[in-house]
């Protein structure tokens, strides 16, 4: 394994995209590359801590991605974040702390018709969501979820999990050591079969929350 990485120099996305005194995360695209959602939300500081964060989609139409706007599966009492495609972009996965969940952060499913209209979430279920937090959705090409709870048996804080269904059954599965660690561990993006990225405030990083 390598431990280097070709990477360009830092830019801002898109002028469109940002407003003051807000925070944009999370973002996550078609497979075209046309549509972005995101997560929108409050300052960051200690008094602006609100439940305030939606989901928002823009476009990008000649280059220029258009003016976001809230969508209509994002709940405005609550907190929404952690938007992920599926493959196919038929389903949206995303994180949410909305009235009516197991408890929490609970993840959430959303179906999306050929005209890009989304229908109603759905909670993923008992055997996904707990009483904790479940967040950072990902499902891959063949349709295995990778998520990171504080829920399920683990390690310490978030860790990485795998959930897979069979004849109707769902087994939800630790990813172990080195993926997770007794430190936060969330975000897992898979690449290939033999590498992708995750991110983790464990020991010996640059700073608190750090991409490896």
């Amino acid at each position: 394994l390598t431990n280097s990485l070709e990477v360009g120099t830092a830019s801002l996305f898109s002028e469109s995209i940002f407003k003051a005194n807000a925070n944009e995360g999370t973002p996550t695209f078609s497979k075209d590359g046309k549509t972005m959602i995101f997560a929108r939300g409050n300052t960051g500081k200690r008094s602006d801590q609100s439940p305030d964060v939606d989901l928002y989609i823009s476009k990008n139409v000649d280059g220029v991605w258009s003016n976001p706007e809230v969508i209509t599966v994002s709940d405005s009492a609550a907190w929404d974040g952690c938007p992920s495609f599926s493959a196919d972009n038929k389903t949206l996965y995303f994180a949410s702390n909305r009235a009516g969940g197991k408890g929490g952060i609970d993840l959430y499913r959303s179906n999306i018709d050929n005209a890009g209209r989304f229908g109603r979430a759905i909670n993923m279920g008992s055997d996904i969501n707990t009483t904790g937090d479940e967040m950072f959705p990902y499902v891959s090409k063949d349709g295995k979820l990778y998520f990171a709870s504080d829920g399920h048996a683990g390690l310490g804080g978030l860790d990485l999990f795998q959930a897979t269904r069979k004849n109707g059954e769902i087994t939800v599965e630790h990813l172990g050591i080195p993926l997770n660690s007794s430190y936060d561990d969330f975000a897992l993006i898979p690449i290939d079969s033999t590498k992708g990225y995750v991110t983790s405030n464990r020991v010996g990083g640059k700073g608190d929350d750090d991409i490896y």
